[in-house]
């Protein structure tokens, strides 16, 4: 899509103070998020038990696919359209705007099937109602925090994150108590998405795509390869708890789950460092913007591997915390240390993205991210069944590492074909140390001499990033 002629090229601002500002609100609001929604953890499956919360993790992702395919691939053409001209953010409104009507339509398409399969004995209303209306909400939410990103808001994008994930998952646990089932928990999840979705409208104003016909229709041309780009990316962060449902039962896709939630620790880091990244780097002038994006970038990673390698290594204490012993510890300590290496491989592929698609060569994302998924559900097939509960979560976790290695190994790649981003060699070195103490988190034992070894291990990346800090910081500022 090229730019309009009378668009200047895009401004920077404050590249490196902005990167610093940013990443720590984002830093701190993703991990309140995410630590909200690992305080739930714990009392959620010990109110539920293990096959309720299975249903309960199962009908979540389930709500993420769909807002994904609802989204249709908009929310990267948001961003690099809110930065192309005077005219960019009122682009960018209408964007959002036709998330919106996308997300509703697909809702009514929803519901009507829901009636049908009710009508005929297929489908449960009670189940099926609540993730229809919260994959809505969701869509909604998210096109709203999109806007915030690309307007350099974090606090507008921390207040709809928090509402609509630890206040969701909240209401559900309370809900759960009173009835322990799948179906009350979802149902209370859905409500407090609602509301969120009314902030998110009420705050960052999407505007009908009728406003800015052209521009509209050439971010949909662009986006629509990111629709199955989007959908397979869904697949890779959560489709692993549907093949663990299938392949090791209810009860290993709760125990995963477990695992999961552990393991994207890590990853959601990379996700809060990308969130105040992506938009700065597609925002910084084009002559720099790509070494700029080698260098911070690998700072970045640097902290991903920290984190990494830190949370696998300290698995069974926090295993021991977030499960009572019903659920299996050894196969959740050994999926969390494989899980955790994905964040060091999603952290590069943010990156390279972000070339690819300014280069609107978005058709080489869906393929990378395809690809991708297809490795994850053929390893997982291979490895899971026959291997017995333990091991089948182990295997459905080493099979979604690989998927990611795939994913970022394919998209470096084609962003070096059509980009002069070039990650230098430390970023390997960074990237395969990281994955080595956290694979090393996994195989270690649980107790005893291994016990020991994990802790000095811990204490060794604790004193690495403490010496490296300053450094990173100097890179991010600079």
């Amino acid at each position: 899509m090229p730019r309009p002629p009378s668009s200047p090229a895009p401004t920077a601002g404050r590249p490196g103070a902005s990167l610093g500002g940013h990443a720590v609100i984002y830093l701190v609001g993703t991990a309140l998020q995410g630590l909200g929604v690992l305080l739930v953890l714990p009392f959620a499956t010990r109110v539920l038990g293990a096959a309720e919360f299975g249903r309960v993790a199962t009908g979540l992702v389930l709500v993420q696919m769909v807002g994904t395919i609802a989204a249709a691939g908009l929310p990267q053409v948001v961003l690099r359209e809110h930065h192309r001209g005077e005219e960019g953010p009122r682009v960018a409104r209408a964007l959002a705007g036709t998330m919106v009507l996308l997300a509703v339509g697909l809702g009514v398409v929803g519901l009507a099937l829901a009636l049908v399969l009710s009508a005929t004995g297929h489908a449960d209303l009670g189940q099926w109602v609540p993730l229809v209306v919260a994959a809505v909400a969701l869509t909604t939410v998210v096109a709203g925090q999109t806007l915030m990103r690309a307007r350099l808001q974090p606090w507008g994008f921390l207040a709809l994150a928090v509402l609509a994930t630890v206040g969701a998952q909240l209401a559900g646990l309370l809900a759960a108590r009173g009835e322990p089932t799948s179906g009350r928990y979802l149902t209370a999840y859905a409500v407090v998405l609602v509301v969120a979705a009314v902030v998110s409208l009420a705050v960052a104003r999407p505007l009908p795509p009728t406003v800015e016909r052209e521009r509209v229709r050439a971010g949909v041309r662009l986006a629509a390869p990111l629709l199955p780009q989007a959908a397979a990316m869904l697949g890779l962060l959560s489709g692993d708890v549907l093949l663990a449902r299938a392949l090791v039962g209810e009860a290993g896709a709760g125990t995963y789950q477990v695992a999961l939630q552990l393991g994207n620790m890590p990853f959601v880091l990379a996700v809060a460092l990308f969130n105040a990244w992506g938009p700065l780097v597609l925002s910084h002038p084009l002559d720099r913007r790509w070494a700029w994006t080698a260098r911070t970038g690998t700072a970045l990673t640097t902290v991903v591997a920290a984190g990494a390698a830190g949370v696998a290594l300290l698995g069974p204490w926090l295993v021991a915390v977030m499960a009572d012993p019903g659920f299996d510890h050894v196969a959740m300590v050994g999926a969390l240390g494989v899980i955790c290496t994905v964040s060091i491989s999603y952290m590069l592929y943010q990156g390279s993205s972000l070339a690819v698609l300014d280069a609107e060569r978005t058709g080489r994302l869906a393929w990378s991210a395809l690809a991708a998924l297809a490795v994850v559900v053929l390893v997982a097939l291979w490895l899971a069944p026959g291997a017995g509960a333990t091991g089948g979560v182990v295997g459905i976790a080493v099979a979604k590492a690989l998927g990611y290695v795939v994913l970022m190994a394919l998209t470096t790649r084609f962003a070096r074909t059509h980009s002069s981003l070039r990650w230098p060699r430390r970023v390997a070195v960074v990237a395969l140390g990281g994955a080595a103490l956290a694979l090393a988190g996994a195989v270690l034992p649980l107790s005893g001499p291994g016990a020991w070894l994990r802790l000095a291990l811990a204490a060794l990346v604790a004193a690495g990033a403490l010496v490296l800090a300053p450094r990173i910081v100097r890179v991010l500022r600079g």
